[in-house]
């Protein structure tokens, strides 16, 4: 790897632990524990537990469309089926993809969502890898917008629906992790350091509302834009 570049380096890296975290998922006793696992689950599934169209997005950015996908936020896992025996799935943990997409394009029945890995930090807890939905128009920054999908406590019939944490930060894949942001005027512009007043002119002119989370997305789209160009 001698003269490679940081990144071409990084997507080495990247590409390598990917296929031992894909391996490790789906041989030996995993799989069958796997299984067993989301047969027991009446919720926590992005979407439903019914398997939807879908692509793959791996690291060495290739795009994989598969038959059927599903993705239980509670075991951090993602469940596809195999494209030639529909029967057969496989399991790709968080540290196996860049992320995936769900839907089709240009489906209004069914609108892509699409979901990345990322470094996540909540409170005091470390850091860990998740697959968090983007809503920013891209997943490469600066900066990223998403939600982070995780179980609710056990409602009385047992069920514990998904409950959305909005997280924000560096788009660029690396060590930064996405952090919980507050919907507030505030805590949003802080976010973008000297842009700061060019974002508020623009949600001003633009009728945005810090609360909204697709607003808010709409601002971190418009300083991209400046952020890259200027």
């Amino acid at each position: 790897m001698a003269g490679a570049s940081p990144a071409a380096a990084q997507t080495s890296r990247d590409v390598a632990d990917a296929r031992v975290a894909y391996q490790q998922a789906n041989t030996g006793t995993a799989p069958r524990g796997y299984r067993a696992s989301l047969r027991q689950q009446n919720s926590g599934f992005v979407g439903g537990s019914a398997f939807q169209p879908g692509s793959l997005r791996t690291f060495d950015g290739r795009s994989r469309p598969v038959p059927g996908l599903r993705y239980h936020a509670g075991l951090h896992l993602l469940e596809a089926q195999d494209s030639i025996e529909l029967d057969s799935t496989h399991f790709w943990p968080a540290g196996s993809l860049r992320g995936f997409d769900l839907g089709e394009a240009g489906d209004p029945a069914s609108p892509l969502r699409r979901f990345r890995a990322r470094l996540v930090k909540e409170g005091s807890a470390g850091t860990r890898r998740e697959y968090v939905e983007v809503i920013t128009a891209i997943d490469a920054g600066p900066l990223l917008l998403a939600w982070l999908y995780t179980p609710a406590d056990a409602a009385p019939d047992s069920k514990r629906p998904l409950v959305g944490t909005l997280m924000a930060g560096p788009g660029t894949v690396g060590n930064e992790p996405l952090r919980p942001l507050e919907p507030s005027e505030s805590a949003v512009l802080r976010l973008f350091g000297g842009r700061s007043n060019d974002v508020r002119t623009f949600a001003t002119a633009q009728h945005l509302d810090y609360t909204r989370p697709a607003d808010i997305a709409k601002m971190m789209d418009h300083y991209n834009r400046i952020a890259v160009v200027k």
